[in-house]
């Protein structure tokens, strides 16, 4: 009897509780584009705060520091006409081998990186 009333007790709380949800391929992000380099191309989560890397200091602006970002891993699939301040909608996947050629700078991206998919300038801007 008193292990039917625990699990009695306990099957609510098991069948409510909530699981961070993942970002994927399938939800739409919003954020914003930190910095473009010929080396990194990084992006600010505006709308997640599971994902990226916190506390990162963009060593060519003086340092400022941004929660929520990561390099992009595809930078050459990104279009040329998306600019460092614009508000951009994207869906991420797990980073990919690809043949994106950059330059061998070092500018200190972010840890995280993703391949970034369906992007494109939020309109309003």
């Amino acid at each position: 009897m008193k292990k039917l009333l625990i699990i009695t007790l306990l099957t609510p709380v098991l069948a409510f509780t909530c699981k961070q949800k993942k970002a994927g391929a399938t939800e739409w992000l919003e954020g914003k584009v930190v910095r473009t380099s010929c080396a990194s191309f990084v992006i600010q989560v505006l709308n997640n705060d599971a994902i990226g890397t916190d506390g990162w200091k963009d060593m060519s602006n003086k340092d400022i520091t941004y929660d929520n970002v990561f390099n992009a891993n595809n930078k050459c699939e990104i279009p040329n006409s998306i600019k460092a301040g614009d508000i951009v909608k994207f869906k991420i996947t797990a980073p990919q081998k690809n043949d994106c050629i950059v330059c061998m700078m070092y500018d200190a991206p972010p840890e995280a990186k993703y391949d970034v998919k369906n992007i494109s300038v939020v309109d309003g801007q």
